[in-house]
């Protein structure tokens, strides 16, 4: 199932980063030629964009904490006095959740998270300045 959705999550994490860019660019660059309500436009599907990534990485976020809250838990419960049997399945969850569980794609090439969408944001604005800076020479 994990390869199923590898190939639509690449498709849709490398769409959404152009549109991201894309919207940036627009509103940036061709701000002043456009009218109030196509500026006010294009400000929502920026916003509309943006939210729907910051959640997707939010969401990344939260499967994440609550690994560790899950480890957290494990540890503080005192699961060295119980069966063998129980300490064996525990220790076996206990294994599971000592690694990061954001979501991630590609075996680890893709990672999302807030570092992640961070990023997307620092590359955007990358390429706005340097479509600005080629556009003024």
């Amino acid at each position: 199932m994990y390869q199923f959705y590898s190939p639509n999550m690449f498709i849709k994490i490398f769409i959404n980063n152009l549109m991201f860019a894309l919207c940036l660019y627009q509103l940036v660059l061709s701000s002043t030629s456009m009218s109030n309500a196509r500026r006010y436009k294009m400000f929502a599907q920026f916003m509309a964009i943006g939210s729907q990534y910051f959640y997707l990485c939010i969401c990344s976020e939260t499967l994440d904490d609550c690994n560790t809250k899950i480890e957290r838990a494990i540890g503080n419960s005192g699961w060295y006095t119980c069966s063998a049997q129980i300490r064996r399945d525990l220790c076996m969850i206990l294994r599971r959740v000592q690694r990061p569980n954001h979501l991630r794609f590609y075996q680890g090439m893709i990672v999302i998270s807030l570092i992640y969408f961070l990023r997307v944001i620092k590359i955007s604005y990358s390429m706005v300045n340097f479509m600005r800076m080629k556009g003024a020479a």
